[in-house]
């Protein structure tokens, strides 16, 4: 019992990590939000669906229809929402801008595919193992294995690239990054773009863990996520990576040993206490100059 709950934690965790790591990389290179952000997680879901159960493509080149498309809705939120505004420096106008952007995405999506969830085919085949303490399907074991695979890469792009020194640097202090010769637009289109691509790789692997793309998840794991990038540390990676986790089993755990009402509020609690002993976060913010 325990051990199953522990698989279906880590998958959730997983998910909610994703999309805030997503939020994190634009957060910690310009200090703003972009509220369309959970709207690139659904639109993740709609495009698998599309490349699996319209087009009948193979899963490996559903992967890549989904980040590409991740890339191009990163890159255009970016050009449309918050370039105008970068002159200005004012962080309403960007912010408003990508919820106007968030509602265009919604809006395409209702058009589109309709506002009803969309079931997917079955897209692993295989045996579900039974290792004893828990059991765990192909489909499963192919979300786990890709989720922490891309948390991996992205704390390795970070920690031992010259993109991830150049995004650091951008974060740290812009105008110092400018002086040591970093290109800060490009660093900026760059942050967008992994962002882009990791909430569509987000809403990819929670359709697969929910077998159908939900126009809904943009709203209920937006605002987890969000939770999830305050209780690790604004602006810290690491810290959504290890909050996310965290999130979700609390999540699950709750769900499995209290009951659903208590389960709806317990990431808003377990904020609250961060909060309230730890206001920095777990991991500690960009303003304390931890690294993203």
């Amino acid at each position: 019992m325990i051990g199953q709950q522990l698989v279906n934690a880590l998958m959730l965790g997983s998910n909610y990590a994703l999309v805030a790591i997503g939020y994190t990389l634009v957060f910690g290179v310009l200090s703003m939000l972009n509220f369309a952000h959970p709207n690139v997680c659904a639109l993740g879901g709609f495009l698998l669906f599309t490349a699996v159960a319209m087009l009948a493509l193979p899963l490996p080149v559903a992967i890549g229809v989904v980040i590409v498309g991740g890339a191009v809705l990163g890159l255009a939120t970016e050009r449309l929402c918050f370039r105008p505004a970068a002159h200005l420096k004012d962080e309403l106008a960007p912010a408003i801008s990508s919820v106007a952007f968030a509602l265009v995405l919604t809006e395409l999506v209702a058009k589109v595919w309709g506002a009803e969830p969309r079931r997917l085919p079955p897209l692993v085949t295989g045996a579900t193992l039974d290792l004893g303490m828990f059991q765990i399907s192909s489909v499963q074991l192919v979300i786990l294995v890709l989720s922490f695979g891309l948390m991996l890469g992205v704390d390795y792009l970070l920690q031992h690239t010259r993109m991830g020194y150049a995004l650091r640097a951008v974060a740290e202090r812009r105008d110092v990054a400018q002086l040591l010769g970093v290109n800060v637009q490009a660093t900026v289109v760059l942050a967008f773009l992994l962002s882009g691509v990791l909430a569509a790789l987000a809403g990819m692997l929670l359709a697969m863990r929910l077998g159908l793309a939900d126009p809904n998840v943009a709203l209920s794991y937006g605002l987890r996520a969000l939770a999830v990038m305050v209780i690790g540390g604004l602006g810290n990676v690491r810290g959504a990576m290890v909050a996310g986790l965290l999130v979700g089993l609390v999540d699950v755990m709750t769900l499995a040993f209290l009951s659903q009402a208590y389960s709806s509020v317990a990431a808003w609690v377990l904020l609250l206490v961060v909060l309230l002993f730890k206001p920095s976060g777990l991991l500690g913010t960009r303003t304390q100059r931890e690294s993203i």
